[in-house]
């Protein structure tokens, strides 16, 4: 089920309304409700691939008090193991089969051979990368001594597959949100208001941004070979915003949600495009799966305890890894290593420049053009799209921007709101409770707010230019 969507808008609006009359208080009845609900928002795309989620929260709910209880150091790896080999064997199946078999295929037909080896007509369940990186998380930190085992199942099975940020994320950690569903809830105004808002405006980005730039980048990416100069450029700009405002949208409309329900989420993005280096970037961006490659694989391959050149291959390492996990494709194998690269050996330099620029403007600006560069491999269907889209990069037909589904004045339109974000991002930045500032505004302010956005959404909203595929990007991971 799309957050975007009718179905959605007539379904919160019902489970919130259940939730608060009936199932607000701790317990069994509460979590068996949000099972049930959750799993009807995951079986409305396709209720076959519910056997996995089930599956996943079964074995990880057993391992992980096998785990606990296990004083033998040899037994309790052999046991986390197993929970490796069945997640990731999911994983593995659905996401990566199909892509081994054509590297194995394509290698040795390096070597004049060609095997004949068939692929499989294999469905790519939605959501499949979060949820096994969160229930997988549960049982990493138990075997840690991080933490100890739930003994409530349907709190565990209700962590795992928590509708609001099931499909696309954060990717939450037991030791957060777990514990959230074993306390009781109390209506809070401030907690509706400021969930409400925060659905709003995800939905404001989605629907009126990040759609919108849709439009142009789709049309160009599906003529690669005609889209020179400057339509190339402005697909490639366009996209880096496109990626950040429909992931980030999703994030918002999640942790709203979750919020307005009485559950706190993690935050997920913060401004990374004023990032002022390329760790500081990673710290703002997918923040939920940044800190999961750190804790779960960055730091037990020695992070930086092993000298420098140890912890540029950990680095490396995590960002190859980190890009497989986007996708079943050498491209964003690329695009994991090249970002990898600018983290290692780009960083240093941007440190000298931020000793004499001290808003770090450049090194934003650095950043940014970097980022949207390699994000060329992510957004190509092949190898060979993003090569000629890199040789179509120019400043060449000027005159057939307008030629890409958006017209003049909605290209200029996208423009504005790309610049309306990023004044509002610089203004959230140097103003980090613009939040606690808004609610204290009078009544008045804060509802012309809201009719203003509903209002945007409604008639500004791309669907009226003839968008075709309202799909949350991160939705195909």
């Amino acid at each position: 089920m799309l957050f975007n969507s009718i179905d959605f808008g007539i379904f919160f609006p019902l489970v919130f309304i259940i939730y608060w009359l009936f199932f607000y208080k701790k317990g069994n009845q509460r979590n068996i409700f949000l099972i049930l609900v959750s799993y009807t928002f995951y079986a409305w795309w396709d209720w076959r691939f519910l056997s996995l989620i089930v599956i996943s929260s079964f074995v990880d709910f057993i391992i992980g008090k096998k785990i606990f209880n296990e004083g033998e150091q040899k037994k309790r790896k052999y046991l986390l193991i197993i929970s490796l080999c069945v997640n990731l064997g999911f994983l593995g199946f659905f996401k990566y089969f199909n892509f081994f078999i054509d590297s194995f295929v394509s290698t040795f037909s390096l070597f004049g051979h060609t095997p004949q080896i068939s692929t499989l007509n294999i469905i790519l369940p939605v959501g499949i990368s979060f949820y096994t990186f969160q229930t997988l998380s549960y049982t990493l930190d138990i075997y840690f001594n991080k933490l100890k085992p739930t003994k409530d199942i349907f709190a565990f099975f209700a962590f795992v597959s928590f509708f609001p940020q099931l499909v696309a994320g954060p990717i939450e950690r037991a030791k957060h949100l777990l514990p959230q569903f074993s306390e009781d809830k109390k209506m809070n105004y401030d907690m509706f208001r400021s969930g409400f808002l925060l659905m709003s405006w995800g939905f404001f980005k989605k629907i009126v941004i990040a759609d919108r730039l849709a439009l142009f980048i789709d049309a160009v990416y599906l003529d690669v070979d005609n889209s020179t100069g400057l339509p190339a450029v402005f697909a490639v700009i366009f996209f880096a915003f496109q990626l950040y405002i429909d992931f980030s949208a999703y994030s918002d409309i999640a942790i709203g949600g979750a919020r307005t329900l009485g559950f706190n989420l993690s935050q997920n993005f913060n401004n990374p495009y004023l990032s002022s280096s390329f760790s500081d970037f990673w710290k703002r961006w997918h923040i939920s799966l940044s800190s999961w490659f750190q804790d779960y694989l960055y730091i037990p391959l020695g992070g930086n305890r092993n000298g420098r050149w140890n912890t540029k291959r950990n680095v490396i390492i995590v960002f190859l890894l980190s890009g497989l996990w986007h996708g079943a494709s050498w491209n964003f194998v690329i695009w994991g290593a090249l970002n990898g690269c600018f983290l290692v050996f780009v960083d240093g330099f941007i440190r000298k420049i931020n000793s004499f620029d001290k808003r770090h403007i450049i090194t934003s600006l650095l950043i940014f053009i970097l980022w949207a560069l390699s994000l060329i491999f992510f957004r190509s269907q092949t190898f060979n799209d993003a090569i000629t889209m890199f040789g179509n990069l120019g400043f060449s037909n000027s005159k057939l921007l307008f030629n890409y589904e958006l017209g003049q004045t909605e290209f200029q339109f996208t423009i504005f709101l790309i610049i309306f974000l990023i004044t509002f991002e610089i203004i959230q930045e140097r103003k980090e409770n613009l939040y606690n500032w808004f609610i204290l505004k009078p009544f008045y302010i804060r509802w012309s707010l809201y009719f203003v956005i509903a209002f945007s959404i409604i008639i500004l909203g791309s669907y009226g230019v003839g968008l075709n595929d309202s799909n949350f990007i991160y939705f195909q991971f």
